[in-house]
């Protein structure tokens, strides 16, 4: 199938399934490296996700009362970019200039939230962290998809 018959293209796809096995293999690992820790691994298994996360334990989801090594931001952003490129295909006839302005609305709450605790008006909680995430996850993955596919109809266009 080729991009303009109605179909998303094959670029769009094999990027969407790329893109959701890292963020499943992100998630899962880091799920994964909590119930070990919490069933006695040593903590040293947190160590590859300071790459990705600050992992400050108390901005952290917690499984048998244990941090992730990733913050509550990140797994939701993590979790809401999964969850944009599954609803994709309701959107895949979006203009790319309307993704642009949806992540640009999705990315006020976060800023919001991080600004406000960085100069130090309040502290955040995890549930606020986790809502803003999955926000600016989901417009993100549904931007970026939506991005490829427009290049994808560009040019498989008739001339």
């Amino acid at each position: 199938m080729e991009a303009g018959d109605g179909a998303v293209s094959r670029d769009t796809r094999i990027t969407a399934l790329c893109l959701a096995a890292l963020a499943l293999l992100i998630l899962g690992s880091s799920t994964s490296v909590t119930i070990a820790i919490a069933h006695g691994a040593p903590s040293f298994l947190r160590l590859p996700f300071k790459l990705m996360c600050h992992g400050i334990p108390h901005r952290c989801l917690t499984i048998f009362d244990t941090p992730m090594p990733i913050c509550a931001r990140c797994f939701g952003i993590y979790a809401g970019f999964l969850g944009g490129l599954i609803l994709f295909p309701l959107f895949r006839r979006a203009s790319e200039l309307f993704m642009r302005i949806v992540l640009a609305i999705a990315a006020i709450p976060i800023l919001a939230d991080g600004l406000t605790q960085a100069i130090g008006l309040r502290e955040s909680t995890n549930p606020l962290r986790m809502a803003t995430g999955l926000t600016i996850g989901a417009a993100f993955g549904l931007w970026a998809l939506t991005s490829i596919e427009i290049r994808a109809r560009q040019r498989f266009a008739p001339s």
